[in-house]
């Protein structure tokens, strides 16, 4: 599970994984990686504000020969809240998953990271889990250290 931390959460291992893979044209691969990613991100606002955080989960791309990545071509990610929670008594409760990113798409690796930007609001709310679901189309490269 995830800690916060200053306002950043990460990096985060998914606890549910499941990918499918297959060659597309001129030599490339496609993925659709699947999972839940699991953390306490609890709420710190009161009133109508939102406190608001980053979580990077870092997803392993599959399959891949020892000492190469994926060099990525096109990507898709998606993320969205699976579990919330409040522990007390509800005023103005709201959760988000406002918007989330692929870091470093132009970096040849053998996993991917999806930052999302959360958001929660009530000082007893919480977000447990979070789906992600991202696509990527890339080659096999050697890994550059």
């Amino acid at each position: 599970m995830g800690t916060l931390s200053g306002g950043f959460m990460g990096p985060i291992t998914p606890s549910s994984q499941y990918y499918v893979y297959f060659p597309a044209a001129n030599g490339l691969i496609a993925y659709t990686l699947t999972g839940i990613a699991q953390m306490d991100v609890p709420g710190q606002a009161t009133g109508s504000d939102y406190f608001r955080t980053s979580i990077v989960i870092v997803v392993p791309i599959p399959d891949l020969p020892a000492g190469k990545g994926l060099q990525l071509v096109h990507w898709a990610p998606f993320v969205t809240m699976n579990s919330i929670s409040n522990d007390g008594a509800v005023v103005n409760a709201g959760w988000a998953v406002d918007d989330f990113i692929i870091l470093r798409p132009d970096q040849v690796s053998a996993s991917v990271s999806v930052q999302a930007n959360l958001a929660v609001r009530n000082t007893t709310g919480h977000i447990l889990r979070c789906g992600y679901e991202v696509h990527l189309l890339g080659s096999v490269a050697n890994m550059t250290r």
